[in-house]
């Protein structure tokens, strides 16, 4: 049996990564793994075969990496979008010293890093060489799939925005393409998410506070897929993400998605649960008069089970438990 020990993310701004780990957690588990988390005193007084380095930027996390070096502990790390250039600019001269003075480090001695999507590979890339770099997507809570169809196929496309309230969603820019082009205005815009920077909401409350056809409604923790269900497509703007979990939740909330063409979902259009796009007006304009010609199609019970079976099939945490597991029995072996 394998000892593992997970550093956590202590960030309230990460919450995907957080919720990430509480299912990989479970699941592993599930599988007779024995993990641990907690603080180094946890770390220090037990012996692990393995630590997994979730995030990047805190001390704490080359503390553990010198200790599991001294220990001969075989070392993962996964950045989970800190390496993204978006993410890279906030506190960049902060970043650049921490980068020289021991980050690099950590991923340049690691003996694994595990990686959310082919986006993030190639921006770990960009920063090190590394051997070792393995895929592994985030995955889905299939209980999340038992819900109903609540779409009538006669009504008009209700749209909606999900994520945190961030510059690095690029909320205001959507909003400006949904005011500024005549057939837009027409429509309605629904937006939930937890306010991770106030000044930008502030932004985003001021700019939407006279139009009847853009609404808040806060974040969007319980019945997240019951609420979701109620539209039909989600309109994600972001131009940079290591892997979009607010994605995979629009999926098995049943909703077509539209998303900035530079993210790593070409599979999704493959299978016509999406479009990627250069978010101007003009193409999201196109966009959706194309996604209205085939409404019905798109709420059909038929529709719903190809991308219920999808999740299923590659977003199953099951499944991607099990590759995490192989990928700790190949380093430890």
């Amino acid at each position: 049996m394998i000892k593992v020990f997970y550093t956590s993310s202590e960030n309230k701004n990460y919450f995907g990564v957080n919720q990430v780990l509480n299912s990989l957690k479970k699941f592993l588990y599930k599988k007779t793994l024995i993990y641990n988390t907690g603080g180094i005193y946890k770390f220090l007084s037990n012996k692990y075969d393995l630590i997994h380095i979730h995030g990047c930027w805190k001390i704490r996390l080359f503390v553990y990496f010198l200790f599991s070096k001294l220990r001969n502990i075989k070392i993962v790390i996964s950045p989970h979008g800190m390496l993204d250039p978006h993410s890279l600019k906030n506190k960049k001269l902060i970043k650049i010293v921490f980068w020289h003075f021991c980050q690099k480090m950590i991923f340049v001695l690691s003996d694994q890093i595990i990686v959310n999507s082919i986006l993030e590979k190639k921006n770990v890339l960009k920063m090190i060489k590394h051997n070792n770099i393995k895929i592994i997507p985030h995955g889905i809570k299939l209980e999340l799939l038992n819900h109903k169809n609540k779409r009538l196929k006669k009504n008009p496309l209700k749209f909606v925005f999900f994520s945190k309230i961030h510059p690095s969603k690029n909320l205001l820019g959507l909003i400006n393409l949904w005011t500024n082009k005549n057939f837009l205005k027409n429509l309605d815009l629904s937006i939930y998410g937890e306010i991770t920077d106030n000044r930008y909401f502030e932004k985003v409350s001021k700019k939407i506070s006279k139009l009847k056809n853009i609404k808040y409604h806060g974040a969007l923790y319980k019945n997240k897929v019951k609420i979701l269900s109620n539209y039909d497509v989600f309109i994600f703007p972001s131009k940079s993400e290591n892997f979009g979990l607010v994605v995979l939740e629009a999926l098995a909330s049943g909703l077509y998605v539209i998303i900035d063409k530079n993210l790593s979902w070409g599979n999704l259009k493959k299978l016509g649960f999406a479009s990627l796009i250069t978010f101007t007006g003009n193409s999201l304009t196109k966009e959706i008069k194309n996604i209205d010609k085939v409404k019905h199609q798109i709420r059909s019970k038929n529709y719903l089970k190809k991308k219920r079976y999808f999740l299923k099939k590659k977003h199953n945490w099951n499944i991607i438990s099990s590759n995490y597991l192989n990928s700790y029995k190949n380093l430890t072996n």
